[in-house]
């Protein structure tokens, strides 16, 4: 009797611990990963690569893809331009002013799991593969349904400004 009434409880724990590490194991497989900035990296260079092929096929919608439903793109000399149907038009005139092909270096990326900062170079090409603009950018990226997408995108030029004409 001693023998089955150590038993039972001996049982009752260890079913309690099998049922409690199952609860627990289950409950660690839904949760959301770690951040992981190595894989942020990866998802924007990816981005970058998408960014630049829409150029060389004219593809708007691969190019507007790559940035979030509310991004806004501060190009230079002019007022920013924020929301899908503004980003497409940029496109458009941009492809229609001949750029066919956009490198782009990242030289940074730091940031959390709510937004990223990459900070790095371009180069614009026409037909041919000549090269017609170079400068450097700062994005703001932040994930939307599950993707890292660029929400706000600035850029300025490195090629000087003409001098001005002498009177």
């Amino acid at each position: 009797m001693k023998r089955s009434f150590l038993t039972v409880p001996l049982l009752c724990l260890g079913i309690l611990t099998i049922t409690f590490s199952a609860c627990t194991d289950h409950a660690a497989s839904t949760e959301t990963p770690a951040f992981s900035l190595d894989s942020v990296k990866t998802e924007i260079a990816a981005s970058n690569k998408l960014f630049g092929e829409s150029f060389a096929t004219g593809d708007s919608s691969k190019f507007v893809s790559c940035y979030s439903s509310d991004a806004c793109l501060f190009t230079p000399n002019a007022p920013r331009l924020c929301g899908i149907q503004a980003i497409t038009a940029f496109f458009n005139g941009g492809y229609q002013m001949g750029i066919r092909n956009i490198k782009l270096n990242t030289e940074e990326v730091s940031g959390g799991e709510t937004a990223v900062v990459e900070t790095g170079s371009y180069e614009l090409f026409a037909d041919n593969n000549v090269s017609i603009d170079k400068g450097k950018f700062i994005v703001l990226w932040k994930k939307e349904n599950g993707k890292w997408k660029m929400h706000r995108d600035i850029y300025n030029s490195d090629i000087p400004l003409p001098a001005p004409a002498v009177k």
